[in-house]
C-alpha cells in the first residue's frame, strides 16, 4: 500500500489544471454518485470514486487510480491513469493511458470513424464496432477484444510496441 499512496496522491492532483470551466468535475477520494450529464463534460478525477453517468455526455475524462464508473453515452472517453474499470454505452472516441485499466463500450457509428487510442501497460479493453472504425494500439501486453454490430465492417489496425493482442471475440 505504501508504494500506492503516492500514485493516488498524484492522481487527486493531478486534475488542478484539466478540469473545463463548464465541466461537471468529481474530485476525491471515495465518492459514491449518480449524474445525468445533461450533455456536458464530465471529469472523474482522484481515486476510488464510483460514479454512474447517465443521459447524452459530451467528453468524459477518467483519470486517476481505481475508479468503478458506468455510462450510457459520451461523445469522447479518455481513461488514464491506473486501475480503473470503465464500462459503458457507446462513444465515438476512446483514448486507454497507462496502466492496468479495464474498458467496456460501443465504439463509433458517428458520421466519422470511431477511433480506439491505447498506450501504456496491461490495459484490457472490449468493445462493440458499432460502424467503421480505427484501432491504434501501441505499448506493452495490451489486450483489444471486439465483436461488430450488424453492418459494421472489421476495423483498421495499427499496433506497436510488445505482446498485444488485438483480436475478434469468438
Amino acid at each position: 500500500m505504501s508504494r500506492l499512496l503516492p500514485v493516488i496522491l498524484a492522481a487527486a492532483m493531478a486534475p488542478l489544471g484539466i478540469a473545463q470551466a463548464d465541466e461537471l468535475t468529481i474530485q476525491g477520494i471515495g465518492i459514491s454518485r449518480d449524474i445525468d450529464c445533461h450533455g456536458k463534460d464530465v471529469g472523474v478525477y482522484g481515486a476510488e470514486n464510483e460514479i454512474a453517468l447517465t443521459g447524452q455526455c459530451g467528453l468524459i475524462t477518467v483519470h486517476g487510480s481505481k475508479h468503478k464508473v458506468s455510462f450510457e453515452e459520451g461523445r469522447a472517453l479518455l481513461v488514464s491513469g491506473m486501475d480503473n474499470t470503465v464500462k459503458g454505452g457507446k462513444a465515438q472516441d476512446v483514448t486507454v493511458s497507462v496502466a492496468q485499466n479495464v474498458v467496456t463500450a460501443t465504439l463509433g457509428g458517428g458520421s466519422a470513424p470511431g477511433r480506439l487510442d491505447m498506450s501504456g501497460a496491461n490495459n484490457r479493453v472490449s468493445l462493440i464496432l458499432a460502424g467503421p472504425t480505427r484501432l491504434a494500439v501501441n505499448g506493452v501486453d495490451h489486450l483489444v477484444e471486439w465483436t461488430r454490430s450488424e453492418g459494421a465492417p472489421n476495423p483498421e489496425v495499427t499496433a506497436s510496441g510488445a505482446k498485444n493482442v488485438i483480436k475478434r471475440k469468438p
